[in-house]
């Protein structure tokens, strides 16, 4: 009997032990806002209207993450994307369409398969003020030219010191064509004392109606994207600048942007964000040559680490080709329905958890 209690208390043990090692952690942002804007329909008239965050949309989230051992661990993130003044999903309705992936870590590096953010996305998020905005007018790269998401990806990232190196490939399901629908992408970026510098390149097969909403399926394309940025900081001051270069080839379309901004503490509670944008679009044809200029301003005020107010200011102007790229309402926000300018102001509150 006593072996038996021992044995009885060694497997609790084991159990208790395991469980200490693995945690599940509930999270997200519930961000709100209420938002004037101008040329809001072809007539040109102005919208006032209540929606998601400013710089970043609302959610929630499951993060998981077991110790396996000998330095690897498992792990997973469920995260959904919601609009907090209707609690409807976003992402189409899916359940989990902000991120929805497992992976295992180790010193091999990491692995991770399933819903993700492309490497293009992620390069460029890093150095952009705003992390490529949930305001659609300030990420106009994110989704049209960074892919944003990609279902059925695996990827792999591996550090080596400040150096980070990652790579993608995402499985396009097509019997008998390897490429269809595949997207292929690699990244490094160093991260150093109080500065990042990287560069990344990306290729994705059969692009259409993603590239803002302006190519038929006729001429499905493949997207080459390269570009790089970084940061750099001092004090309460830091700085942010990227280049990235987008082609389509059947389309024929090219973008160069180029983007700079900044964030500054001006007290512990005060922090003040600016940024801006100009893209150069090449098409070829009547008006296919344009230019996108972008400039974003936000006033933050913290409450509390978790609770903050905030003020935002975007103006957006275009000329040539640009007018007729964002002359698509499956732009949603981002439409400027055949208008070349738009100034867009709005008010929010957000809490994290």
């Amino acid at each position: 009997m006593l072996r038996k209690a021992i044995a009885a208390g060694a497997v609790l043990g084991c159990a208790t032990l395991a469980h200490a090692q693995s945690s599940v952690t509930l999270y997200g942002i519930v961000d709100a806002t209420v938002r004037y804007s101008t040329n809001e329909n072809p007539q040109g008239n102005s919208k006032v209207s209540a929606g998601d965050g400013a710089v970043t949309g609302s959610r929630f989230g499951l993060r998981g993450v077991e110790d396996l051992g000998s330095g690897m661990r498992a792990l997973f993130v469920l995260e959904n994307g919601f609009t907090p003044t209707t609690g409807t999903a976003n992402q189409s309705g899916r359940l989990f369409g902000r991120m929805s992936y497992v992976g295992l870590e180790g010193a091999f590096g990491g692995i991770y398969l399933g819903r993700q953010y492309t490497i293009a996305h992620v390069a460029i998020a890093k150095w952009d003020v705003f992390q490529l905005a949930n305001n659609a007018l300030l990420s106009f790269e994110g989704g049209n030219i960074t892919g944003l998401r990609n279902d059925n990806m695996v990827k792999y990232t591996k550090s080596f010191g400040g150096l980070t190196v990652s790579g993608q490939y995402t499985f396009g399901g097509v019997a008998g064509d390897i490429n269809a629908n595949a997207v292929r992408g690699a990244s490094a970026i160093y991260d150093g004392k109080n500065f990042e510098v990287g560069a990344f390149i990306q290729s994705s097969e059969d692009v259409s109606s993603a590239y803002f909403g302006a190519v038929p399926a006729s001429l499905a394309s493949r997207q080459l994207v390269w570009g790089l940025g970084g940061t750099y900081e001092v004090g309460p001051f830091k700085l942010y600048g990227h280049y990235e270069n987008s082609q389509l080839d059947v389309a024929n379309y090219r973008n160069q942007t180029f983007s700079l901004g900044g964030t500054y503490w001006l007290t512990p509670e005060w922090q003040f964000l600016a940024s801006t944008w100009l893209d150069k679009l090449k098409h070829p044809g009547p008006n296919g040559d344009g230019t996108r200029f972008t400039t974003g301003l936000v006033l933050d005020y913290f409450l509390s680490k978790r609770t903050d107010v905030y003020t935002e200011v975007d103006y957006t102007k275009l000329s040539g080709g640009w007018v007729q790229l964002a002359n698509n309402t499956a732009l949603g926000s981002a439409s400027l329905y055949g208008n070349n300018n738009r100034l867009g102001v709005m008010v929010g509150l957000r809490h994290r958890f």
